[in-house]
């Protein structure tokens, strides 16, 4: 019996280093993806209400948002995968110089997975608890990243929102980069290539999200940066945020920003949250049935003793 939990625990580590955490994990607040997957057998809704006014200096026009942000992450397969829905939902209400007009619709939706394809396996190593220094000291192999892609394909787009040649179906696919240069801070990077099959609906930009984790655990201050690039609209969005995690799969978070354009001046914000359902013990079960198997332990049958003859 012991050698089948001393497997047991070699195994563990296989099985839980790759994505999944106890607490919940989520995108918000931010505008930028996490190399992580949420882990197997995760079902993770992040969402929230958010508000946005801009003000289009050259036309002299403004335009209120009041909107739904929603994602839905679900892990399966292999701890490296997950698939997510991503949309907005959004009322506006636009000031023209002679005019007021509204709308109600989807902004856009997107569906897509994304996959770890690297993570250093420094960051798998346990802590060492002779030393404080080595804990928390800078060493240049933390700047290594973990290496994520994403693909996802566009649909139901509002034409009513932004430009009417947006395409009905467009690909979006992403790079993503994370690291943890000390220890409760992390770095996360975002190339993104966006309705890129047509030149005139193309869109480029990266995201830069720096997010601290405060010494007493529960609270996190973020601070991001956005580019957006194409041949309608170019911006340089900063976002500034806070998260509370309530409980283990339970996270709440606000955030603000504003782009650096005039045309328009955006100024924003949100009121997010995160939950998830965990079964990822479940999972963890499974694979532990699938690599250990009860051994069969033989026992030989003893001859049997020849009764001594009286004639012997």
């Amino acid at each position: 019996m012991n050698r089948i939990y001393s497997l047991i625990f070699a195994l563990l580590p296989i099985l839980v280093s790759a994505q999944y955490t106890e607490i919940i994990n989520s995108n918000l607040p931010g505008n930028s993806q996490s190399a992580y997957a949420v882990g197997a057998r995760v079902l993770q809704f992040e969402g929230g209400l958010w508000y946005e006014r801009n003000n289009h200096k050259q036309m002299g026009t403004s335009m209120n948002f009041t909107g739904v942000n929603y994602a839905v992450r679900y892990g399966f397969f292999r701890e490296q995968l997950e698939v997510m829905l991503n949309g907005t939902f959004a009322y506006d209400k636009t000031f023209l110089p002679n005019a007021t007009t509204t709308h109600i619709g989807f902004v856009n939706n997107t569906i897509g997975a994304k996959y770890l394809l690297f993570k250093p396996k420094f960051l798998d190593e346990q802590p060492n608890i002779y030393s404080w220094k080595a804990n928390n000291s800078f060493r240049w192999r933390n700047l290594t990243p973990s290496i994520a892609i994403y693909a996802g394909m566009n649909f139901l787009p509002n034409s009513r929102y932004y430009y009417e040649q947006i395409p009905t179906l467009s690909p979006k696919v992403a790079a993503i980069f994370q690291a943890e240069p000390i220890p409760r801070v992390v770095v996360v990077a975002n190339l993104i290539a966006d309705r890129f099959l047509k030149k005139d609906s193309s869109e480029y930009s990266y995201i830069f999200t720096l997010t601290h984790n405060l010494d007493n655990g529960w609270f996190s201050i973020f601070a991001e940066q956005q580019g957006i690039f194409s041949d309608r609209y170019n911006d340089q969005i900063t976002r500034f945020g806070v998260a509370y995690i309530a409980s283990h799969n339970l996270q709440l978070n606000a955030d603000m920003g504003f782009g650096w354009n005039d045309t328009p001046q955006r100024y924003m914000g949100l009121i997010g949250v995160s939950y998830r359902i965990d079964k990822h013990n479940s999972f963890i079960k499974k694979k532990l049935k699938e690599k250990v198997e009860p051994t069969k332990i033989s026992h030989k049958k003893k001859a049997k003793k020849r009764k001594k003859n009286v004639f012997d």
